[in-house]
């Protein structure tokens, strides 16, 4: 194990035990704010990158299907019997995890909730920035049709699939959003586990995966503490 995997390894068990005395305390609302602490990072990079980097070296855009690093079927039980026919993607998309009453979809705070967009467009770069705010051109952060977000429940975390330059703005001053998509991946999170380092499945013991920013990974384990402490409100 080389030492840049070894501090991934040795930060994320310092993590867990943090997470495993909120558990203990019953504290869920810490665990949230913990999983905000560590995508914060995350975030801020994303926001950051492409004004510090020439445009063909910007970040790609964050996407759960992607970037989460989940591979192959999920073992995963449920009311007793072992499934395992279906990826991660599959899993979301199905009635298993798919919300589909939108009246009951969550407003994410952009200035204290995790939302995750990846400005990159070079003319947007400039033009958006700002532009929106109180007292502003565009004046403060509205939602509209461009704005996609996906949100996982229990990760707590909105991925941007477009509006990407006007939500950054929603972060920096303030704003909500609506998600057009949720999934709540409770009843799968125990299908797998990070170690640290990658995703073994929790049925076999073997790899599934590596995760773009190993955070990812930590944030799974925490939202599996937050599964014991409070029941899904968008389970019926």
């Amino acid at each position: 194990m080389n030492r840049l995997r070894r501090l991934s390894v040795d930060s994320f068990n310092k993590l867990m035990q943090r997470a495993d005395i909120l558990l203990d305390e019953e504290n869920v609302e810490g665990l949230k704010d913990l999983i905000r602490l560590v995508l914060r990072p995350i975030q801020s990079a994303h926001l950051v990158d492409s004004y510090l980097s020439a445009a063909k070296n910007t970040r790609i855009q964050l996407s759960p299907w992607l970037d989460l690093g989940i591979e192959g079927p999920l073992t995963v039980v449920l009311k007793g019997k072992i499934v395992n026919d279906k990826n991660f993607i599959a899993w979301c998309c199905s009635d298993t995890c798919l919300v589909d009453n939108k009246s009951i979809f969550p407003q994410l705070q952009l200035s204290t909730d995790v939302v995750l967009p990846t400005p990159w467009h070079p003319k947007s770069l400039i033009s958006n920035i700002g532009s929106i705010g109180p007292g502003r051109p565009c004046g403060i952060f509205r939602q509209d049709p461009n704005h996609a977000i996906m949100y996982h429940y229990p990760l707590m975390i909105g991925w941007v699939d477009g509006g990407n330059h006007s939500i950054m703005q929603g972060i920096l001053h303030g704003g909500s959003v609506v998600p057009d998509e949720v999934y709540d991946i409770s009843p799968i999170i125990n299908a797998v586990k990070f170690d640290g380092v990658g995703w073994l499945c929790c049925h076999s013991g073997n790899p599934m995966g590596t995760p773009r920013y190993p955070e990812f990974g930590w944030c799974w384990e925490i939202a599996k503490r937050i599964t014991l402490l409070e029941s899904s409100p968008y389970r019926k």
